[in-house]
């Protein structure tokens, strides 16, 4: 099998086995407070403007690093990241009820700084090795695909490899430890007999 192969089935793996590893470590607490709660989905006003934020985000991306002028490319990024925040940002109002964090500070802190955080350490923990090797390796044709010559210091990789060691656990020991702070601000669940007086 040739060697480009290899690195994509070993991307692919390590994707599939230690992304999930690594957002059940982060996201462990919040994950099993909505797992012992199941509280039904709420949105709050608040949870909307978390919404506007992140469509801005995306507009702003889109308009600065693609820009307007490509008529084509422009609204294709622009509409296939409107669509991943209003997903990802469905799924995190609904993972926060099941958790029960009413807090509109808490909820927001989620949606817009840990949530998006974890989903880039889980893509770029397992994908950290294959693009140092890939730099240290192949580092001309990859100066010359991306343009990337003037930037790219001798030994890329290896710095890359070495910065990712040194960085990534201390950026999933402190999204841990705000998941940990999101889970202090839920609300406890109703007993069922409480639940059953306030139905009827």
């Amino acid at each position: 099998m040739h060697r480009n192969a290899w690195l994509a089935v070993i991307c692919i793996v390590l994707v599939l086995v230690v992304a999930p590893v690594v957002g059940s470590l982060v996201l462990g607490p919040v994950n099993r407070a909505a797992g012992r709660l199941k509280a039904p989905t709420r949105f709050l006003l608040p949870d909307f403007m978390w919404l506007l934020v992140q469509l801005q985000l995306a507009l702003g991306y889109c308009v600065t690093f693609v820009g307007v002028q490509q008529r084509y490319f422009f609204p294709l990024v622009l509409g296939f990241f409107a669509l991943a925040s209003v997903m990802m940002w469905a799924g995190a109002v609904s993972f926060l009820s099941r958790a029960g964090v009413r807090s509109n500070l808490r909820r927001g802190v989620f949606i817009l700084l840990l949530l998006p955080l974890t989903l880039a350490l889980m893509i770029a923990t397992p994908l950290l090795p294959v693009v140092s090797y890939l730099l240290h390796t192949e580092a001309e044709e990859i100066e010359q695909l991306f343009r990337l010559k003037d930037y790219l210091p001798p030994n890329a990789g290896v710095l890359l490899l070495a910065a990712g060691v040194f960085c990534i656990p201390i950026l999933g020991l402190a999204l841990h430890m705000l998941s940990r702070w999101m889970v202090a601000g839920m609300q406890p669940a109703l007993p069922p007999a409480l639940v059953k007086q306030s139905v009827v």
